[in-house]
This record gives structure tokens, C-alpha cells and sequence, in this order.
């Protein structure tokens, strides 16, 4: 009877998914960090994996490695955003016993993916092993996760609050420069209506001066 334990190392992923039965586990979580890997023990050498891994959502580009006990990479998958693959490729081949590490990757990383995990393991008469009755221990640090969402919420909630005092005093500024037109047009428009207001006036005055000139020298 195989029994292999999933370990994850540098599962720093604020949401985690996992499907247990006994034919395969199914993990999903987030891709952070450039690089997590996920340890598991085979004790038969002639067992055969398939594993599984894609980007969920997306075909952001990652790389898969597969490292034998002996710190040797036995399968390396080139940057794309699923990977299949089976170990060994030849069913009944043997291989070495003991910490078998898979380790997922991404060097153009900006922002989280969602990644699945698949793993399978045959023995060498085709019948699947209960990886989950013997999974020993997933760690994962809930209180970084928590700490990591607050601060992302935090973040998420301060670069709104600026946006939008950015757009307030654009705003601000827009207003205050139609304000600034408006007083100029009213202030040019009572100029206007002073100076003809006053030219006005003079106009009277100066008809009425006329007249009476005219009426005194025709009385003469």
C-alpha cells in the first residue's frame, strides 16, 4: 500500500480549494510568490504519477519541475498556461523512492493566479492509491493570510480614496476656472453698460446745450 503525504510549503495564498477522493487530489489556490512547490513521500518505485496543473481563468505562462529524492529534475515543463504530464512515462519503469518534490513557477508574475493542481498515482496494476487518506498536513499561515487581505484591502481602499480626491480637486479646478471666466464677462458687461450709460448722458446734455444755442441765436 502507497502512502504519500502533500505538504505545502510555501502555500502563502489567501484563498485555497482542495477536492479529496480517493482517485486524485484536486487543489486550487494562488499563485503569489514566483515560485511554491509541494512535497510528497512514494514509498513503491514502480508507482506512476499524473499530474495535472493549469492556470485557471487564464493562460498566464508557467513552468512546472518535477525533482526526484536526490535533488535531480526528472521533468520540466516550458513556460505555458496548462501542463500534463506523466512520471514515469513508461508505466512500470522504476524510479526512486522517498521526497518526490513539484515545484510551479512564474517569472513574469504581477498579480495572483489561480492555479489547479492535480496529482494522481497509479500502482502497478492500475489501481489509483488514496492519496487523501494519506495526506498528513497542509500548512498554510491563516493569520499572514488574513494579514495579507487586510492589507490588500487597505491598499485597494486608500488608491480609491486618492483617485477620487484627484478628481475632486480636477474638479475643483475646473469650476473655479468657469468662475473665473463668468466674473471676467460680467465685470467686461458692467464696464460696458457704465461707459454707454455715460456717453448716454452726455449725449442729453450735450443736445440739450445745442437747442438751447440754437433757439437763444434764432431769437437774436
Amino acid at each position: 500500500m502507497l502512502r504519500c503525504f502533500l505538504i505545502l510549503t510555501v502555500l502563502l495564498a489567501s484563498k485555497c480549494f482542495c477536492i479529496f477522493s480517493d482517485a486524485y487530489v484536486d487543489m486550487r489556490f494562488l499563485l503569489e510568490t514566483e515560485k511554491e512547490c509541494v512535497f510528497f513521500e512514494v514509498h513503491q518505485p514502480h508507482s506512476q504519477m499524473d499530474i495535472a496543473v493549469s492556470a485557471l481563468n487564464s493562460e498566464y505562462p508557467l513552468s512546472v519541475e518535477l525533482i526526484n529524492p536526490s535533488g535531480i529534475s526528472v521533468f520540466k515543463t516550458p513556460n505555458t498556461g496548462k501542463h500534463y504530464f506523466k512520471y514515469p512515462e513508461i508505466d512500470g519503469d522504476f524510479h526512486e523512492i522517498g521526497d518526490f518534490q513539484l515545484c510551479i513557477s512564474s517569472r513574469q508574475i504581477r498579480q495572483p493566479v489561480q492555479v489547479s493542481l492535480i496529482i494522481v498515482i497509479h500502482e502497478k496494476n492500475s489501481n489509483n492509491i488514496d492519496v487523501a487518506s494519506n495526506l498528513k498536513r497542509i500548512r498554510s499561515n491563516t493569520e499572514v493570510d488574513e494579514t495579507r487581505m487586510t492589507l490588500q484591502n487597505f491598499e485597494k481602499i486608500t488608491l480609491n480614496i486618492d483617485m477620487k480626491l484627484k478628481i475632486m480637486k480636477t474638479e475643483q479646478a475646473k469650476r473655479a476656472f468657469v468662475e473665473k471666466i463668468d466674473r471676467q464677462h460680467i465685470e467686461t458687461a458692467f464696464e460696458m453698460i457704465n461707459f454707454w450709460h455715460i456717453m448716454r448722458v452726455f449725449l442729453v446734455v450735450f443736445i440739450a446745450g445745442f437747442q438751447v444755442h440754437a433757439i437763444r441765436t434764432l431769437l437774436k
